[in-house]
C-alpha cells in the first residue's frame, strides 16, 4: 500500500512578507529579553560591585535596543498615519540606542503628512537605516550632530538625513544602501548621497499619494500625536 502526501505548497499556504518579517521581529524581541534576563541573573549573583554595574549597564544598553527594534516593527493595521510623529518617536527610540551614550545629538524637524501605515513604517525603515549609517560612517562613533527633515511637498515627500561628520563617501555599494533604494523604490521614489567636506546628506523623495488627508480617510486615525512647532532634539 503506498501513501500519497499532498504537496507542501497545497498543504501549508505560503507566509506573506510583512508575516515572515513579523514573525522575525518577534524571535529578535524574545532573544533579546532572554540575553537581558540572563545579564540581570548574572548581576543579582555577582558579588563585585563592578562587576553588577558593568552587567546592569550592558542590560539597559540592550533594553534600549528592543525599544528601537519595536519601533521599526511592521505596523498590525492599516490605516492612515502622521509620518512626522512616526519619524520623531522612532528618532526618540534611536536617540537611547546607542547614540546618546557616543556624545551624539539627533535632531528632527518633521511637517505633518499623513501616510498610509505601510508607507510610514517603510519611510521609518529607511531613515533608521541612514541614521545608524551616519553614526557609524559619518561621524566614525564620535560625537556630533544627525539632522532628520521630513517635508512635504505638492508632488513630492522628501525626508532627509544629515550629519556634521567628514562626508567621506564609503566607496562601494553595501547592503544597506541597496536595501534603502530598495525600498525607496517599493515606494516609488529614489535616494540621492551627497558627500562634502562639512559631512554627507542623503535625500528621499517619492511621490505624494492621492489620499492623504486623514480627516478625509478615516474620523478616527490609527496614530496621531501632539507636538511642538519647533524641531525636536534627541541626546
Amino acid at each position: 500500500m503506498s501513501l500519497e502526501y499532498p504537496a507542501l505548497s497545497q498543504a501549508i499556504p505560503p507566509m506573506q512578507p510583512l508575516h515572515l518579517i513579523d514573525e522575525i521581529s518577534h524571535r529578535v524581541v524574545n532573544e533579546y529579553t532572554e540575553a537581558i534576563c540572563a545579564l540581570g541573573l548574572a548581576a543579582t549573583a555577582s558579588h563585585d560591585l563592578r562587576v553588577q554595574l558593568a552587567l546592569t549597564s550592558a542590560a539597559s544598553r540592550l533594553r534600549a535596543q528592543v525599544e528601537a527594534h519595536r519601533a521599526l516593527q511592521a505596523p498590525l493595521v492599516e490605516g492612515p498615519m502622521d509620518l512626522g510623529d512616526y519619524v520623531g518617536q522612532l528618532c526618540a527610540c534611536l536617540a537611547k540606542a546607542p547614540l546618546a551614550e557616543n556624545g551624539l545629538r539627533l535632531t528632527v524637524d518633521a511637517d505633518e503628512v499623513w501616510l498610509e501605515a505601510g508607507q510610514c513604517w517603510r519611510v521609518g525603515l529607511i531613515i533608521a537605516e541612514l541614521v545608524r549609517n551616519a553614526a557609524r560612517h559619518g561621524l566614525s562613533g564620535a560625537a556630533g550632530v544627525i539632522w532628520v527633515v521630513v517635508e512635504d511637498g505638492p508632488d513630492l515627500i522628501s525626508c532627509s538625513v544629515c550629519d556634521d561628520g567628514g562626508g567621506v563617501s564609503a566607496g562601494r555599494t553595501g547592503r544597506g544602501r541597496r536595501l534603502v533604494q530598495s525600498i525607496a523604490a517599493e515606494l516609488g521614489g529614489t535616494v540621492e548621497w551627497t558627500f562634502a567636506p562639512t559631512g554627507c546628506c542623503v535625500r528621499l523623495e517619492f511621490p505624494r499619494p492621492r489620499l492623504i488627508d486623514a480627516r478625509a480617510v478615516s474620523p478616527e486615525p490609527i496614530a496621531h500625536f501632539s507636538r511642538p512647532a519647533a524641531a525636536r532634539r534627541f541626546g
